[in-house]
């Protein structure tokens, strides 16, 4: 008996779960669907629920280290019984947050999904289903807007954050001046806080560029930065560069 708990312990023997997903190419506040594939395990074995979850990789700092942890995004069950010792499999579905990283634009952005039972030594052989998560069509706009604004996509991250929007991350998306009539700014920085259909909440860092002295002197304290919190329509990047205007001409 302690031969078999050991040996499920490294795997062998025990349940396995493997998440196969409809498509593994998603929109932000879109459906996840896909089915569980449940295998082995002892006959007399029940596990009274199966779990889905939507993982993301976010950069945290200590001091002048940078280290990755894993933070749940999102997550749905399976209901039980569900009866070991024969191969099963589960259809299900997962509602994505409006606030699911996006990791279609590049950078160090990770989203995959993971699967579990409630019972000891399962083992998901896939564990990582990584995701092509696409910005909703109100967050394409922004994007497209500050283009329209002058300013290129440079750098998108997922950030920790402890105290903002009531979970423990955020993706900032941040901007460069693309040409010389954006000078002012050394960046810009935008995170997405809210979004009700084409209504999205904004909080925008404008990074100013120093000029002259005191502009040389704010940069140096780290006085050049400001965060603004706006809310914008959003239904066309049109609507949404006049509303970012606002902000930062």
């Amino acid at each position: 008996m302690a031969l078999k708990s050991f040996l499920r312990a490294l795997g062998v023997g025990g349940p396995t779960i493997d998440a196969v997903l409809d498509t593994d190419r998603v929109q932000a506040g879109g459906m996840l669907s896909g089915t569980l594939h449940i295998r082995g395990g002892d006959s007399g074995q029940t596990a009274s629920k199966a779990v889905i979850e939507l993982v993301a990789r976010v950069v945290k700092k200590m001091g002048d280290d940078e280290y990755s942890a894993d933070e749940v995004i999102a997550g749905a069950s399976l209901p039980g019984p569900i009866q070991l010792g024969r191969d099963q499999s589960l259809p299900f579905q997962l509602a994505l947050p409006p606030h699911t990283p996006v990791t279609s634009l590049g950078g160090r952005n990770f989203v995959w999904l993971r699967s579990g039972l409630d019972v000891p030594w399962a083992v998901d052989p896939t564990d990582r289903d990584a995701l092509e998560v696409h910005p909703t069509a109100a967050q394409s706009n922004v994007l497209q807007a500050m283009e329209q604004l002058g300013f290129r996509l440079y750098k998108v991250d997922i950030d920790a954050r402890s105290s903002w929007f009531g979970r423990k991350w955020v993706q900032e998306f941040e901007f460069r001046p693309a040409g010389y009539g954006r000078a002012r700014y050394d960046e810009v920085e935008v995170v997405f806080e809210n979004q009700h259909g084409s209504q999205v909440e904004l909080m925008v860092q404008l990074d100013r560029a120093a000029r002259g002295l005191g502009g040389l002197l704010m940069e140096m304290t780290g006085t050049d930065e400001s965060w603004r919190r706006v809310t914008i329509d959003a239904s066309s990047p049109q609507s949404a560069a006049y509303g970012l205007q606002q902000v930062i001409a």
